[in-house]
């Protein structure tokens, strides 16, 4: 009889640990390429701009995917090569030659992956065709794209499918290379016990550790960035190693730090779960250490979908008006008439329609583009230093309703809600107009801010920044200033019928056809800048956009912004990120729940003589239950707990420091963070009482 033939009544035998080891590679290889073959489908690729920083954030979340995929298979692998250990050990006993055992396991586990990719490429074109037919139902109002299988996104899920097999095919290798026949025997049964004697100083170092690298690391360069302009500099990263080497000691501290304390008779009872722990112990404190860390890659991908759904549906209550764009005056843009005739096409009723005269031109401002050597930031006044667009207070009024008296010589900035200063734009950074007919500078004084957001561009501040300007200042202007175009602006409302989204899109398209050479620029584009700046500066770039796709992102100054298509669009746009980052999520909550059950597992195994041997003491099942429950609670509670607890955290200061407040909408999210949170631990409850449950199975311990 084989090898082969051997092993094939082996596997059939004990099923157990194949089906474990073939279910972490198929899920991996499904989730992998499901995800592939949802990212190159057209209506993905449709939804994201060419290049860019969504294609780049895209990218990362697909490294951090398929890392996490990787690190759970080499768990899953590495747990059934231990369990594999007793088999070859005892063929080697046999006297069986190694070369013909490596060969039939090589051939073995080849099998077990060709069989398990092929499973897993198939259930995730399932998946991916699933989740794309959802995505055509959300796009359906707005786009015709449909979902599509495509030959790259099939071909890189059977490269990632290939790369997990070398992996583990090198594993395999690395395993056979052992040469001492009783170390493969007791592979199985390995201990890793914790010699070093810690103390309370242990943990108070670790705290201190990772208070101190979270500091250092993270809060400290935005503050002082902040109060003192002035960059630190990479260096400031090193220090997150703190915080690993911190979470490090504190669970090294929870594995072998017992003493009786004020309550000797509670450290008796334990003693000897207590010395259990600490036998194991650096294996334990290992699976903890990645357990926590997945667990914070888990809940920042899971925290993303109700953070930006929060920050999507706030940015959309700030508009006034569904319909808002603007255009230079050299184009031969849509007028009102063509706007009702396209309007009555579709059954649609504009209502409240309006426009105003922005002038454009030369101001100064302050450059905070570049650091000095020593990392501080540069502040620069430049007395021509961007192209600003003006509006007359009566004009102002006309479009917002907002009545507003502004006195010569001065300006209000034109906002969205709640904006506030930053150390890169300040409100009253501009002082002076140039006017270019009479080659000299009109003085100007910052009065406030007003809040339109539909006629806010962009950011609103430098090359986006829009002023209100009392209507003396504004006849000056407009006498003296000849070297840039006006801008026209438009606002209206309509009612929302059944056909307003293919009213949006055609208005969008037509305006897109109909725009001036002028108008293809990016977001980032200044008429001024782009005389003295080189061809790739982002002050003289081309516009991103297309005409027959609104949903895809873009990069262009006068995209129109129609809030029923924003809303529709959105809905796509967030559906999209939102499937990347569960992706993300599910795949390291999945590696979390395969490594917490497979330590479990290996509690039984390694502590099965212990069990016995306590029983034969004279110990009963009820006192059994409990030693084993407190062994295996260690591997869920502590990384789970703290793992949640730094995420949480963490969140809460990315809400404070990103712009000095927390606004009231990021409070009311903070319970919801929370809720996640709850889930996460019920679903880490849930692994444990599962495999607690097999474990007393495994022990006979079951009632």
């Amino acid at each position: 009889m084989t090898v082969n033939k051997v092993w094939e009544k082996l596997r059939k035998k004990n099923r157990e640990p194949y089906q474990q080891f073939e279910f972490c590679v198929g899920f991996a290889v499904m989730l992998i390429s499901s995800y592939l073959i949802m990212l190159y489908s057209p209506l993905i690729q449709r939804t994201l701009p060419e290049g860019g920083d969504s294609r780049m954030q895209v990218s990362m979340i697909f490294v951090v995917a398929a890392a996490g995929c990787v690190i759970f298979v080499i768990y899953a692998a590495g747990m059934f090569l231990r369990y594999k250990s007793k088999e070859v050990g005892v063929f080697l006993a046999l006297g069986m030659d190694k070369g013909r055992i490596k060969k039939a396991l090589l051939g073995e586990i080849a099998r077990c992956m060709f069989k398990t990719a092929v499973i897993g490429i198939v259930a995730g074109s399932l998946m991916a065709l699933l989740i794309g037919k959802v995505f055509e139902q959300i796009a359906k109002r707005v786009t015709n794209y449909s979902f599509e299988f495509t030959v790259k996104g099939i071909t890189f899920g059977i490269m990632y499918a290939l790369i997990i097999t070398v992996v583990i095919m090198i594993m395999v290798f690395r395993f056979m290379k052992k040469t001492n026949i009783m170390d493969i025997l007791n592979e199985q049964r390995k201990q890793e016990p914790i010699k070093k004697m810690v103390t309370s100083t242990y943990l108070v170092s670790g705290i201190a550790l990772s208070v101190i690298g979270v500091f250092v690391g993270y809060i400290l360069p935005a503050v002082v960035i902040r109060f003192m302009h002035h960059y630190l500099g990479g260096w400031t990263n090193i220090f997150y190693i703190l915080v690993l080497i911190g979470l490090y000691r504190i669970m090294v501290y929870s594995v072998s730090c017992h003493r009786k304390g004020g309550n000797p008779q509670k450290y008796y009872r334990n003693m000897i779960s207590y010395g259990m722990l600490k036998f194991m112990g650096r294996s334990i404190v290992r699976n903890m250490m990645v357990i926590t860390l997945l667990v914070v890659g888990g809940l920042f991908s899971a925290f993303y979908i109700p953070l930006n759904n929060s920050s999507m549906q706030e940015i959309l209550g700030q508009y006034e008006d569904m319909y808002s764009y603007s255009y230079t005056e050299d184009a031969k843009e849509v007028t009102q008439k063509e706007v009702e005739a396209l309007a009555m096409k579709y059954n649609v009723e504009i209502k409240n329609y309006r426009e105003a005269r922005f002038l454009q031109v030369l101001g100064s401002g302050v450059n905070r583009d570049n650091v000095d050597k020593s990392g501080k930031l540069e502040e620069i006044y430049q007395k021509k230093y961007v192209v600003y667009e003006c509006i007359s207070a009566s004009q102002y009024e006309r479009l917002t309703g907002q009545k507003k008296d502004v006195a010569e010589g001065t300006y209000y900035m034109i906002q969205s809600p709640n904006v506030r200063e930053n150390i890169f734009n300040h409100f009253d950074d501009m002082d002076q107009l140039y006017l270019d007919k009479e080659q000299l500078y009109m003085p100007m004084k910052y009065a406030g801010n007003l809040t339109y957001q539909c006629l806010v561009n962009g950011r609103g501040y430098d090359e986006n920044a829009r002023f209100v300007i009392s209507d003396q200042d504004y006849g000056r202007i407009k006498a003296g200033t000849a070297q840039y175009l006006a801008v026209k602006q438009v606002l209206f409302d309509n009612t929302k019928g059944k056909q307003a989204v293919s009213f949006a899109n055609e208005l969008y398209k037509k305006f897109a056809d109909q725009m001036s050479d002028k108008m293809n620029v990016s977001a980032n584009y200044d008429d001024y800048k782009a005389e003295s700046a080189k061809s790739d500066s982002m002050y003289c770039m081309a516009a991103t956009y297309d005409p027959e796709n609104p949903a895809m992102e873009s990069d262009w100054k006068y995209e129109p912004n129609f809030q029923i298509l924003k809303q529709e669009y959105g809905m796509l746009t967030y559906a999209v990120y939102l499937l990347l980052f569960l992706y993300v999520s599910v795949i390291c909550l999945a590696a979390v729940g395969i490594i917490s059950y497979a330590r479990s597992q290996s509690v039984g195994l390694s502590s099965r003589q212990v069990f016995s041997d306590l029983e034969k003491l004279g110990a009963n099942h009820s006192y059994l239950t409990k030693l084993l429950k407190k062994q295996i609670q260690k591997v869920y509670v502590l990384p789970t707990v703290l793992g949640s607890f730094v995420i949480l955290v963490f969140e809460i200061m990315l809400l404070k420091l990103n712009d000095g407040v927390i606004t009231k909408g990021e409070i009311y999210l903070i319970p919801v963070l929370m809720l996640v949170v709850g889930i996460v631990m019920l679903y880490q409850f849930g692994i444990y009482c599962y495999s607690t449950k097999k474990v007393k199975k495994i022990l006979g311990l079951e009632e």
